[in-house]
């Protein structure tokens, strides 16, 4: 039976690398696998490459840097179900449901929404509308784990932007309000306020991991990027129902990895007993009511009426 269950993220830089990115993530043996910038021709390879079940969002005009879910054959998590996110502005999200399969093959009776994200590079504005769209997730009984290139900053980050002559990065990286630039935390603000767990801060916070807050970027040279500040803009967060079951997170580093991408690998581990009662622990959630199947057998005796009570 296994004991944990293993969750990569990557953002692996416009699929260049693919053949030595998807060798390091095949090493690490995940049970699920969210990818950004996946290339519109690259699903079925690493799919092959891995030897997991590959899922990609659906396509936006502008930009062929998709989103991608992976889930292990025959592994603890099982893809039941697929949700096209056609609304958004950019890149649309990576979103399945996947359920635990138990030792005799059954699923939870619970499931996970699982998201691969990756926010707008170039607009705040959009940001916050795809952050706001994650708290849809987050409604009581739901459960949810969101991996993603963020483009934007955690809460209480200071940047001097001055120091920057990327002026165009300055105006994508901050926003406006009252005549002043603000750097851009307001997706991860806008996550937490709905309840999220930011999987970093609660290994550093309750697991004695303060590593798990590493940067995650900059360390590519850019010009007219300062030389030194690096950042997490890669980040994980969880329903706070699912934070017990979090027992490591790790910003992966390496001369190698950095040299696939310019960003690193996050890594987090699960442990399956705990992840298993909270899926089969049972939820109050809001169920729309079908009052035409009421009107519809008002009136007749209870032992000719089918359906689920």
């Amino acid at each position: 039976m296994n004991e944990s269950i293993t969750v990569l993220n990557w953002n692996l830089e416009k699929g260049i690398n693919l053949e030595a990115g998807a060798r390091w993530v095949q090493e690490q043996r995940p049970d699920i696998f969210f990818q950004q910038e996946v290339q519109p021709d690259q699903l079925a390879r690493v799919s092959e490459l891995l030897d997991m079940d590959g899922h990609i969002a659906v396509p936006r005009p502008g930009s062929s840097n998709d989103n991608a879910i992976f889930v292990r054959r025959d592994g603890p998590l099982v893809c039941t179900e697929e949700y096209p996110q056609a609304w958004a502005p950019w890149h649309a999200p990576a979103n399945l449901a996947v359920r635990l399969r138990d030792a005799d093959g059954t699923l939870s009776p619970r499931q996970i929404s699982a998201v691969s994200m990756h926010t707008c590079y170039w607009s705040p504005e959009h940001r916050l509308t795809e952050s706001r769209w994650c708290t849809t997730l987050a409604k009581p009984g739901w459960l949810a784990m969101i991996f993603g290139d963020w483009n934007s900053y955690r809460v209480g980050t200071d940047i001097r932007w001055d120091d920057y002559t990327d002026h165009a990065f300055v105006a994508n990286r901050t926003y406006d309000c009252a005549g002043r630039r603000h750097t851009d935390v307001r997706p991860d603000r806008e996550l937490l306020a709905a309840g999220y767990v930011e999987m970093a801060r609660h290994a550093a916070e309750h697991l004695d991991q303060p590593e798990a807050l590493a940067p995650s970027s900059g360390y590519r040279d850019h010009p007219g990027r300062p030389k030194g500040p690096r950042y997490c803009i890669d980040r994980g967060y969880l329903s706070a129902e699912l934070a017990p079951a979090l027992t490591s997170f790790t910003v992966c580093d390496s001369p190698e990895l950095r040299r696939l991408s310019d960003h690193l690998p996050l890594r987090a581990e699960f442990d399956f007993a705990q992840m298993r009662t909270i899926l089969h622990r049972s939820a109050a959630m809001y169920q729309p009511h079908d009052n035409r199947h009421a009107a519809s057998v008002r009136g007749r005796h209870p032992a000719a009426v089918g359906g689920v009570a």
